[in-house]
Parts: structure tokens; C-alpha cells; sequence
């Protein structure tokens, strides 16, 4: 009998080391998560290829000259993409096998050994390389953001403490776990750079050719223009990069015999390269067209106006090459976790992860300040890294793999039998934005609710401080703070009230309380009310806050007043691209970017208050004269207050994304995620609405932004902030409403779901809110009015009374009272509070002009 024992304890042995080296690939970033779909091919792919480079390929065009130049893009172009889709073909050229890493496929090709030696080091100098160029250029990009401001009136600050200011948003970011939790991330860098792009172009059109401009090679000597040439050549070749990456990115893709992931992949790859093209091609020949062989390195320093245009141009670049840093970084994690885990036996953990990419954004910081060579760095590194990996390794392994015959035709029947017909929605629930994905992390609850919680409205609290007084505008906004938490608390643990069932939208919670019908007209409009409504309130936002950017950057400068309709617009087009992501999870990089941004400008906001200080003979009075104002300024401020604290009707639709078993339900995760939002709110909240008014009194404008006047570029870059985050926030809210929209045009009109029906009717709904908010831009008036009028019942009271009709307490118990005590102050906020705005409303609608 010992002997079977023997057996069955090795084959145990077995089984458990089979599932720990399970579990270990599941930790590890490029095979923990495999739902991503084929636009996040799409905008990885973007941000990977299109980097600053695209910015000195009118300095390589001058190294060049018209005739090579345009055959080397072209050329490069056209091979770049052969070789990205011999790629992707071969991730799944074994079947039953995926090549998730380009070092696996390598080892496939030459060997084990071999084609780990051949791969990894040149994938490391490429990666590596790439990030550290990155360091550098989101430095550069952030000081000349800064000097484009100050225009040599600020004090001088050097490059590396701005190379220290980008790396340390790294230290942050680098922490998230894998590829589809920078998507959001990814997919704001992918628009930054066909911003800046875009702009780049755009205004060399505008300012036209220079006068005598020369179209002769830069370079005088036959030395200078040898090595001008070559240099040029690195430079393109750092433009079409991305294959580095291209495997990993392939691997966050679901795949099946019937469905294989180079489907999707090929079509964002597709995509991907229009988009590269509409960058590089405009940007090179209307760049070297406009200033010929007197360009500069970087076009953006040869466009050295409008100023605002320019500054706005360096930050989009900020925001791409973040992205970019963490698609490129995101392997070489994989590959230090991988030798930390699996070599060196430490055991897998937030710690290990903590310390490991910590030690990697510090390495790449130290390198980038100590070699801030950027035109250099990016010559040398897309010469002698990105050549091999981009332009001919894919093609050897190809041979070496597929061996196909020699001058055959293998290149012309692949093409065409890579494209692949969309695939059909097998479930309208499964296509819905609320039920398309139930994947996400309790962190995901987290920058959500954040991003639904602090809004623009975080800067009116010390205004809102002013119409309260010390005493009561400290009560309401901690009672506020309890209050709320306590009825999200009620909606998470309400989302799984019966088993076997989710409430993943707020009316069908309404339903269960109060009956089908009854429950669907209770809470619908006053969902539709608080959703729509904060969507143009937001567009208000947005626009007004781009506005100030501007102005402050052309304060002095004799810029042209432009009218906050087109700032308006301006900030709409943005959402016209973003409202296509199809759900939550799809949104999830662009909502942890708001919530850090929001973070980040409320701390600016008290911040730079403590800095300046208490104004001389600070009033602390409330800040009306006569009873009346004083009453009305009351009941406004409530509604500020109001406004300040939602996120309520988000939150089911936020735990919808959760996963949920009976052994772990989704209210755990959700509820750890709400709880560190909330001690987020406390931190934003209380410290600018307290400090603000210790600094200002009575004297602190409605955005305590304006109230800070200087420093002017720390101002400008707080409103950019503010543009950024209610992006993120303008999407949580109008994710509900497309649900709706969605679910009555497909199962009550009987449209067919699918592409054309999102695009049309998103991009309707954006241009509706544009348009209303175009009209009717009154900000601080529609914070209060819509704050009191339809926060209040969704967020204070309406959680409270479904409570009472499910849950059922005992009548005069604890339960009963805090519910009954949270209902009438929820009530008297929303008669009491509306009053106040609509007079700020009325008020201002006196000499409002339309469209002004």
C-alpha cells in the first residue's frame, strides 16, 4: 500500500504545483486579464506608435529632403504594417497555444535559449529605452508648458525637476496590474496625440510658408548631411514602432477555435494605422512645407504662437507619452515579475509589485535627468533598437516558422485573408453598456465613485462656505458627508437584496420597492433629471474652464477674445469621440484620470489658499447685506452642497460591474471601493471649503480658482485639471443614460443593435447637451438649482424610503429613526435649495444675450 501512496502524494505534489504556476501566470500582468475588445487594440496600438516623435519628423523631412523623405514614411508605413500583421498571425500559429510575449514567440522561432538571447535584449533596450526617452520628453514638454505661461516672467526652473514632476504621476500608475486597467489611461493618451497632431499641422497651415523658405538638405557639408540622413532614418524608424508591445496587447484578448483573437486584433490594428497615418503624413509635409530646412527638432518650437495654443499642444504631449510610458513599461513589468516570482521564489503580492515598478519608474527617472539628449536619444534608440524588432525580426521568424516558397506569392494571400467580417451580438443584455461586462476590481468602485463624487462643484464649496457662515457651513458639510455615505451604504447592500438577483440599474431597484410601473416612474425622471442634467452642467464646466486656461495664458498678450460658445464646442467634440466606449469597464482609464485630476486640482485649490494666506481684515460674515440675500444665499449654498455630494445615481450601475458569486458577493468589493472614495471626498472637500474661506471670508468668488489669480501657469494648469476630470465625469453620468437610450431603441422600437445605432444615438445625446449648455450657461446657478432640485431626493432620501419598503425595520427602532431623520432632511434640502438658484438664475438671465 506504500507504494500507490507514494504515487498518489506525487501526483497531489503535482496538481498543487500545476495550480500555483496557474495562479502565478494569472497574477502576472500580460495573462491576468483576457476580455479586452478590438478597439483596445485600436488605441494601444495609437499610443504605442504615435509618440513625440511624430513632432521632429518635419526636422527629418529637412535631413532628408522632399524625395526620400515621403519614399521613406511611405515605405515604412507599408512595411510596418506587413510585419505588425505577420504578428499578429502568428500569436496563434500553434493551435491550442497563444504566444502572449515576443520573447515566446522568438523562442518558437530559434529555439528556447536562442530565442531568448536574440529577443529579450533588444525588446528590453527598445522598452526601456522608449521609457527613459519618455522621461525626458514629458519633462521638456512640461516646462516649456510652463515657460510658454510664465513668458519669462516666472523664476526659472530646471528640466529635472520637471522630469521628477512627470515620474512621479509613474510612480502612481505603475501600480495598476496589467493592460486593460491603463485602457482608459491608453485611450486618453491615443486622443492627446491626434490632438497635438492635429494642431501641429493645423497651425503651420495657418501661419503659411515662411518667407525664402529653402527645401535644400539642412546639412552644408557631405559629412553633415551623411549623418544627417542617418539620424533621420532612427527618427522615422522611432516613428513606426509598436511591435514591441504588439503579442502583449494581442494576449488581454479573449480567443477561441472559433473566434480567434487575430480577428479583432487585425481590425484595431486596422484602425490604428489610419489614425497613424492621419498624424504622421500632415504633420511631416505641411510641417517641412511650412518652414522647410529652418524647422526645428521639435515643430512645436518653431510654432512659437498663439501661445495658448501652444502651451495647450505641450500638455496634450504630457498626457500621450504618460500613456505611452505605461504601454511600453507594462512588459518589462511582466518580465521582472516574472524572474522575481518564478526564479527568485518571492511570493507574489501588492508589496513585491509596490517595490519592484517603484525601483523601475526610479531608474528610468535617474537616467532620463542624467541624459536629457532627447533629438539624440530618439535617433540613436529608433536606429539601433527599433529597427530589428519593427522592421525585420518579425519577417525572419516568419521564415523560419512558415518557411514559404522562395518568390511565391505568400505575402499577397495572407493579406487578403486577414480580414474578418464584426462579429454578431449573441445577446442584446450582453451588448447593453450596464450588462456588457462584469469584470472589474473594487478599485474600479473607487476612481468611479470618486469621479462621480468631486466634481467642479468642489471649487464652489468655499463660495458656498461664505453664504453659511463658520457654524452651519461646517454642520452641513459633515452631516452631508454622513448622510450620504450611509444611503450608499444602503444602495450597495440593496444591489443583491433578493438571491439570485442584481438591481444593476437604479429603476429597476425602484421597481422591486415600489411595483413595475410605480417604481419605474418614481425614479427614471429624477435619475434622467440628475444625469442629463449634470451632463450639460458639465459642459458648462468644461468650456468655462478652458476658458480660463486660455485667458490666463494670454493675459497681456493681446490674444483674441473668443467666445465661451466655441470653448464650449471645443470641450464637446472631445465626448463625441469618447461616448462610442461601449461600458463602464471601457471607460474605466479615462475615470481613474478624472479622479486623480480632481485630487489634484483640489489640492491645488487649498493649497496654494494656505500659501497665500489670510487676506488683511478677512470678513468671516455671511456674505449678503440684507435679509433677503441672506436667506436666498442660504438656500443656494444648500444646493451647492447638494451638488457636491452625488454619485448615488451611479453606484448600481457601477456595482453591475462587479462580479458576483453567493460565496463573494459583488457589495465587498464595492462597498471597500466606496469607503476609500469616500475618505478621497474627505480629503478634497473639507480642506477647500475650510481653508478657502480662512483665507478669503466673504471675499472668495464662486470658483476659488479665480479668487487665485496667481501663480498664473499653476492656475492655468489647475483649470486644465478641472477640464480633464469632468471629461471622466461627463461619461460616468451619460454611461446610464445611453443604457436607457440603448434599451428602448432596441427592445421597445426593435432597432438592430450594433455600431451604427451607438454611434448615431450617442452622438446625438452629446450634441444635445452641447447645444442646451451653449444656451443656457448659467454655472454657479444651475449647480444649486439642479443640486437641490434633483440630488437631493436621489441621493439623500430616495435610498432611505427603498429601505424602509424592502428591508422592513421595526417600527421606532434605530433603523427606523436614522432612516426617517435622513428622509425629512433630504426633503427639506430639495424645497429649500432650488429656491436659491433659480434666483442666481434669474439674476443673470437679466442681461444674458444668447450665443454671446
Amino acid at each position: 500500500m506504500a507504494v500507490p501512496a507514494n504515487n498518489n502524494g506525487k501526483n497531489l505534489q503535482a496538481d498543487e504545483r500545476t495550480a500555483k504556476e496557474k495562479a502565478i501566470d494569472e497574477w502576472l500582468p500580460i495573462t491576468s486579464s483576457r476580455n479586452a475588445k478590438w478597439w483596445y487594440s485600436a488605441f494601444h496600438n495609437v499610443t504605442a506608435m504615435v509618440g513625440a516623435g511624430v513632432l521632429s519628423l518635419p526636422y527629418a523631412m529637412s535631413e532628408l529632403g522632399w524625395g526620400p523623405g515621403i519614399a521613406v514614411l511611405i515605405l515604412s508605413w507599408i512595411i510596418t504594417l506587413y510585419t505588425l500583421w505577420q504578428m499578429v498571425e502568428m500569436h496563434e500559429m500553434v493551435p491550442g497555444k497563444r504566444f502572449d510575449r515576443y520573447h515566446e514567440l522568438g523562442q518558437h522561432a530559434f529555439g528556447e535559449k536562442l530565442g531568448l538571447w536574440i529577443v529579450v535584449p533588444q525588446q528590453l533596450v527598445v522598452e526601456v529605452g522608449v521609457n527613459i526617452v519618455y522621461m525626458v520628453t514629458g519633462g521638456k514638454s512640461l516646462k516649456k508648458f510652463h515657460d510658454v505661461i510664465c513668458d519669462e516672467k516666472c523664476k526659472d526652473i530646471k528640466l529635472t525637476y520637471f522630469i521628477m514632476i512627470f515620474a512621479s504621476v509613474h510612480f502612481v500608475l505603475s501600480q495598476l496590474p496589467d493592460f486593460n486597467s491603463i485602457s482608459g489611461v491608453s485611450l486618453a493618451a491615443a486622443v492627446m496625440s491626434l490632438s497635438y497632431s492635429t494642431i501641429a499641422w493645423g497651425a503651420s497651415v495657418e501661419k503659411g510658408k515662411v518667407a525664402n523658405v529653402d527645401y535644400h538638405v539642412r546639412a552644408t557639408t557631405t559629412p553633415g548631411k551623411v549623418l544627417g540622413f542617418f539620424s533621420a532614418l532612427g527618427d522615422v524608424a522611432f516613428a513606426y514602432a509598436g511591435h514591441n508591445v504588439v503579442l502583449e496587447i494581442q494576449a488581454t484578448i479573449p480567443s477561441t477555435p472559433e473566434k480567434p483573437s487575430k480577428k479583432p486584433m487585425w481590425k484595431g490594428v486596422i484602425v490604428a494605422y489610419i489614425v497613424v497615418a492621419l498624424c504622421y503624413f500632415p504633420v511631416s509635409l505641411v510641417g517641412y512645407w511650412a518652414f522647410g530646412n529652418s524647422v526645428e527638432d521639435n515643430i512645436l518650437i518653431s510654432l512659437n504662437k498663439p501661445k495658448w495654443l501652444i502651451a495647450l499642444a505641450n500638455m496634450m504631449v504630457v498626457i500621450h507619452v504618460i500613456g505611452s510610458y505605461q504601454i511600453y513599461a507594462m512588459p518589462v513589468f511582466d518580465m521582472m515579475e516574472t524572474v522575481l516570482v518564478k526564479k527568485l521564489r518571492f511570493p507574489p503580492g501588492i508589496m513585491l509589485r509596490l517595490i519592484a515598478r517603484s525601483l523601475y519608474v526610479a531608474f528610468t527617472m535617474f537616467v532620463g535627468i542624467t541624459f536629457p539628449f532627447f533629438g539624440g536619444l530618439l535617433g540613436f534608440f529608433g536606429g539601433f533598437a527599433f529597427a530589428p524588432t519593427t522592421y525585420f525580426l518579425p519577417c525572419i521568424m516568419w521564415l523560419a516558422i512558415y518557411k514559404p516558397k522562395r518568390f511565391g506569392l505568400s505575402w499577397f494571400a495572407n493579406w487578403g485573408g486577414a480580414r474578418s467580417a464584426p462579429e454578431k451580438t449573441t445577446s442584446v443584455d450582453d451588448w447593453l453598456p450596464i450588462n456588457a461586462s462584469r469584470n472589474a476590481k473594487w478599485w474600479y468602485s473607487a476612481f468611479h465613485n470618486v469621479t462621480a463624487m468631486v466634481g467642479a462643484g468642489v471649487l464652489g464649496l468655499p463660495y458656498a462656505m461664505s453664504e453659511l457662515g463658520w457654524g452651519p457651513g461646517v454642520a452641513v458639510l459633515v452631516v452631508s458627508w454622513v448622510i450620504t455615505l450611509y444611503t450608499l451604504w444602503q444602495m450597495v447592500e440593496m444591489h443583491e437584496a433578493v438571491p439570485g438577483k442584481r438591481f444593476d440599474r437604479y429603476h429597476e431597484l425602484g421597481q422591486h420597492a415600489f411595483g413595475e410601473k410605480l417604481g419605474l416612474w418614481i425614479v427614471v425622471p429624477q435619475q434622467l433629471i440628475v444625469e442629463v442634467g449634470l451632463n450639460i452642467v458639465y459642459m458648462v464646466t468644461g468650456g468655462t474652464s478652458l476658458r480660463k486656461f486660455h485667458d490666463v495664458i494670454c493675459d497681456g498678450r493681446n490674444c483674441k477674445d473668443i467666445k465661451l460658445t466655441y470653448f464650449i464646442m471645443i470641450f464637446a467634440s472631445v465626448h463625441f469621440v469618447l461616448a462610442q466606449l461601449p461600458n463602464f469597464n471601457s471607460i474605466s482609464g479615462v475615470s481613474l484620470a478624472a479622479a486623480v485630476m480632481s485630487l489634484s486640482y483640489s489640492t491645488i485649490a487649498w493649497g496654494a489658499s494656505v500659501d497665500k494666506g489670510k487676506l488683511p481684515n478677512v470678513d468671516y460674515s455671511l456674505r449678503a447685506t440684507t435679509t433677503p440675500g441672506k436667506v436666498f444665499g442660504f438656500f443656494g449654498a444648500l444646493g451647492t452642497v447638494a451638488f457636491a455630494y452625488a454619485g448615488h445615481n451611479v453606484v448600481l450601475e457601477i456595482q453591475a460591474t462587479i462580479p458576483s458569486t453567493p460565496e463573494k458577493p459583488s457589495k465587498k468589493p464595492m462597498w471597500k471601493g466606496v469607503v476609500v472614495a469616500y475618505i478621497v471626498v474627505a480629503v478634497c472637500y473639507f480642506p477647500v471649503s475650510l481653508v478657502g474661506y480662512w483665507a478669503f471670508g466673504n471675499a472668495v468668488d464662486d470658483d476659488i480658482l479665480v479668487t487665485l489669480n496667481r501663480p498664473k501657469w499653476l492656475i492655468a494648469l489647475a483649470n486644465m485639471m478641472v477640464v480633464v476630470h469632468v471629461i471622466g465625469s461627463y461619461q460616468i453620468y451619460a454611461m446610464p443614460v445611453f443604457d436607457m437610450m440603448e434599451t428602448v431603441l432596441v427592445k421597445k422600437l426593435r432597432f438592430r443593435p450594433g455600431l451604427t445605432l451607438r454611434l448615431v444615438a450617442r452622438t446625438i445625446y452629446v450634441a444635445f447637451t452641447m447645444f442646451v449648455a451653449i444656451t443656457f450657461p448659467f454655472f454657479d446657478g444651475l449647480l444649486s438649482f439642479f443640486g437641490g432640485f434633483a440630488f437631493a431626493p436621489t441621493t439623500y432620501y430616495l435610498p432611505c424610503i427603498m429601505w424602509l419598503a424592502i428591508k422592513k425595520p421595526r417600527r421606532f427602532s434605530l433603523s427606523w429613526f436614522i432612516n426617517w431623520i435622513c428622509i425629512v432632511i433630504g426633503v427639506l434640502l430639495m424645497v429649500l435649495s432650488p429656491i436659491g438658484g433659480l434666483r442666481n438664475i434669474i439674476l443673470k438671465a437679466k442681461t444674458y444675450k444668447f450665443y454671446q
